[in-house]
Formats: structure tokens, sequence, C-alpha cells
């Protein structure tokens, strides 16, 4: 049986290492050039993984995503890590 790619936990798992990254970013309030800058990659390139993110999440508008990137920032830290163990 595939994956029911409409629930919110299934896009969320298609949020790639990359987008990730921006969106830690994001939720930190850099700037798309300060997200290139840190990231050694094109601000073409963040406005693209921002709006890959936004569409997989049915976002419409940046402070959608910002607290999105805020939420997701709350529940990493407070996740334990399993590598730890």
């Amino acid at each position: 049986m595939l994956p029911n790619i409409h629930c919110g936990r299934c896009r969320r798992q298609l949020i790639t290492p990359a987008e990730r990254r921006v969106l830690e970013l994001v939720a930190r309030g850099y700037t798309n050039p300060q997200i290139a800058q840190a990231l050694t990659i094109s601000i073409d390139t963040v406005s693209l993984h921002r709006s890959k993110v936004m569409r997989k999440l049915g976002l419409h508008k940046p402070n959608e995503l910002k607290r999105f990137a805020e939420g997701y920032i709350q529940l990493k830290e407070q996740s334990p890590d399993v590598s730890k163990r």
C-alpha cells in the first residue's frame, strides 16, 4: 500500500536535508541573502528551497513558513537525539 502523501506527517517527511537546513535558518530569522551566505548557495537556490517547502506543506505566505519553521526547530530541539543511544 502506498503512503498517503496528503497527510501532514508524510509531506513533512518529503522535505529534503537541504530544505531542512534552509528552514532552520528561516526559523532563526535569517534573510534569503544571509541564508545563501551561511550555506554557500545562491539566493535563487534559497528561494527555490523555500518555495518547494511551502508547496509541499500547503503554505501560501512567507509568515506561514516562518511559523512552521519555528515550530519545527522547537520540536527538533526538544526531541532526544536517538543517535547518542
